[in-house]
């Protein structure tokens, strides 16, 4: 993978010239044709990878570099230099439909723009070729028009296997889009731009994949439509709102939520992209910009007489009350007739056992944010909860209630997340509780350990009451930047990465200087489609160079094994990989499904756990830790856990709450794939080790 570069938000002066120069029209500059370069042919070769066999995929089959053929073609297989040879025979078709498209419309490009285009068809077809999709329409019309972002999305839309994002495939979208937007072969735009995956559940949506600028704030997001129904907003599988204000750091999943039948619930049928921003100090990159609006435009909370909101105001006692109050939907007192105006808010909070009598005696003084948590907790029935505080300045029950239901973050420096319970409550923090506390909806959360079965998909699994449950708290874990931290000081962490060819060079000696204590990486693997081994060509630099910087080191095997004896033979050759080197951390068996074509896909559990077991007990007979990856599909559904207890687990699951779903226990937890670190050009995988291995 390549280094990271700032991003760009507008194209460069001379880079606008020059597209319009090469996207004129015809009338104004002849167009050219062009064929496939041999940096073109080489991206699509590095995506498609070379098979020597005919393989299958979603009933197709193919060879090479992903050329069709029949399934009795080419029973020897084929050399690399014969697989070039056929893509460079299927290039010359497409060719001609890139070409027939440019000189019937009188577009003109580049030679890279040419190859991006060229690597698109390759591996899609000719079917974006089509004015109803946006990028052939962008080129028809004239790209120039069209913002970055505006391109990239165009692009970049085209990166799913049926409803499925892809993340290989947002990979080459974007490293396309890139090529096309800066005729860079080498470019970084993989990691430039990353997505939220909508779904509008049941509404109608044009685009469901959005792309956005990694470092900046998502801005206004897309609205779905439904039929006697109101948009109330985006939410995360864990009920958090997202409105905007959020940066763009890795992929979100983010599902839509509506009303009942009707105009909606009193104050939810506001169009808040009809709101014109009447405040001189509220930018829409603030994070508090989207909380602003929502309020404002529902006449929740105003600005004051010269036309600001003064976000870093602090907010009155009587404000507050009224605010959480009517906010948690209890009917609204209104203003007392006589003393002070929030008088009968006072008195509701009192009925309501929010604040005890007696226990507010100035509505006009700011109010503390533990205050805020103790009000709010209480106003929407929720009970002081136990257990470790994720907070390292407060521990309050209340405070957890709301930071378990999504309600308060706090603000997380140096690996520790903070409250700040004594300072006083600002309006841009109101805002934010206000708005999350109109959406929230409380459910039920399923305890496996008192139910007796597991929550996965919509389907209900039994407990294997032998396997050992996982023992950590999950309010402690705490995302700083690419580094997971868990705050529980009953454990040691470790900080790792794990890596294949994909990341390129690699300077191990900053990889270390910058925190990391261990690295898995990948030895080879065996072909989803072909079943034949493949080595990693970058493992023995990778190994080298990570021990020479007193990296602790492990590897792993990326299986597709079908049988016991297949992932014997597999250890057998990580075994003899491994020999010349000095491991400190395990040798994992790394069995995932490709695709639903892969050749493993349908095998029956026992048969997996059967070939966990076979590689597993190889390795530690020659003196060496094992170690099982695993997802929650696999760990649940794919293999018999009960029969694999005696070996530790490598848990991997990504998502926006930065907090593991896994029931059963593991030792290590991948967290991410889109981890940066110096050293690593790119995306990486990142892990957190809970106890060590050395």
């Amino acid at each position: 993978m390549r280094k990271r570069a700032p991003i760009k938000h507008i194209l460069p002066l001379a880079l606008c010239l020059g597209l319009i120069l090469t996207l004129l029209p015809s009338a104004a500059l002849a167009v050219e044709t062009f064929t496939t370069s041999d940096e073109g042919a080489a991206l699509i070769m590095e995506y498609e990878d070379f098979r020597a066999m005919p393989y299958s995929d979603n009933g197709k089959w193919y060879i090479g570099y992903g050329t069709l053929c029949e399934p009795e073609d080419f029973p020897g297989g084929v050399s690399e230099w014969e697989a070039e040879a056929l893509l460079r025979e299927k290039l010359v078709e497409f060719e001609d439909v890139v070409n027939t498209l440019l000189m019937d419309h009188g577009i003109s490009v580049s030679q890279a723009q040419f190859d991006a285009m060229m690597s698109m068809t390759y591996n899609l077809g000719t079917q974006w070729i089509n004015e109803d999709y946006r990028f052939c329409s962008y080129l028809i019309e004239g790209i120039w028009q069209y913002s970055e972002q505006e391109v990239v999305n165009a692009i970049a839309t085209w990166c799913h296997q049926g409803s499925t994002v892809r993340e290989h495939l947002v990979d080459r979208r974007l490293r396309e889009a890139f090529l096309f937007l800066y005729g860079d072969y080498d470019n970084d735009g993989a990691e430039r731009y990353t997505y939220i995956n909508f779904s509008p559940a049941g509404g109608k949506l044009e685009n469901t994949t959005v792309f956005y600028p990694v470092g900046l704030p998502y801005g206004d997001l897309p609205v779905p439509e439904m039929a006697g129904r109101s948009f109330l907003g985006w939410y995360t599988n864990t009920g958090v709102p997202v409105t905007g204000a959020e940066t763009a750091l890795e992929p979100v999943y983010l599902t839509a939520r509506w009303d009942g039948e009707g105009t909606g619930s009193a104050g939810n049928d506001v169009d808040l992209s009809q709101w014109v921003n009447p405040y001189k100090d509220v930018k829409d990159s603030d994070w508090f910009y989207a909380y602003v609006r929502e309020l404002s435009a529902k006449n929740i909370l105003g600005g004051y007489p010269d036309g600001t909101f003064q976000a870093a105001g602090t907010l009155k006692t009587g404000e507050a009350l009224k605010l959480i109050l009517t906010a948690a939907r209890y009917p609204d007192p209104g203003n007392a007739p006589s003393g002070h105006w929030a008088g009968l808010y006072l008195e509701l909070a009192e009925n309501l056992g929010c604040v005890l009598p007696g226990e507010i005696t100035d509505l006009e003084s700011p109010i503390s944010r533990l205050a805020i948590a103790r009000i709010t907790a209480a106003a929407l029935g929720l009970e002081a909860r136990a257990g470790a505080s994720p907070f390292a300045d407060v521990d309050d029950g209340s405070a957890l209630a709301l930071y378990e239901e999504g309600i308060l973050n706090g603000a997380v420096s140096g690996g520790r997340r903070y409250y700040n319970p004594d300072n006083a409550i600002n309006r841009a923090e109101m805002c934010a509780i206000v708005s999350r506390v109109s959406s929230w909806q409380y459910t039920e959360r399923n305890d496996p350990a008192q139910s007796g079965y597991i929550e996965f998909r919509k389907e209900t699994v039994p407990v294997l009451w032998d396997v050992p449950a996982a023992p950590y708290n999950r309010n402690l874990f705490v995302r700083d930047g690419s580094r997971m931290y868990y705050n529980d000081p009953a454990y040691t962490t470790a900080w790792g990465v794990d890596v294949s060819r994909h990341q390129g060079d690699i300077d191990w000696r900053k990889v270390a200087e910058a925190g990391v204590e261990f690295a898995f990486i990948r030895v080879g693997g065996r072909g989803a489609s072909t079943g034949e081994f493949y080595d990693d060509a970058n493992f023995e630099t990778y190994i080298t160079g990570a021990l020479e910087a007193g990296i602790q080191v492990g590897v792993y095997f990326y299986s597709t094994a079908i049988t016991a004896e297949e992932a014997l033979a597999e250890a057998e050759y990580v075994l003899e990989r491994v020999r010349p080197y000095s491991l400190t951390y395990p040798i994992a068996f790394d069995w995932e499904i490709y695709s639903k074509d892969s050749r493993n896909a349908s095998i029956d559990p026992e048969i997996i756990t059967d070939a966990a077991l076979a590689f597993c007990q190889r390795v530690e007979q020659e003196g060496y830790r094992s170690l099982i990856y695993v997802g929650l599909e696999s760990a649940y559904q794919r293999m018999n856990l009960s029969r694999l207890t005696d070996y530790d687990l490598w848990f991997a699951q990504y998502n926006s709450r930065n907090q593991p779903d896994m029931y059963y226990n593991y030792r290590i937890w991948q967290y991410t794939d889109s981890g940066t670190v110096p050293g690593i050009g790119g995306k990486v995988d990142m892990d957190l080790a809970f106890i060590p291995y050395y």
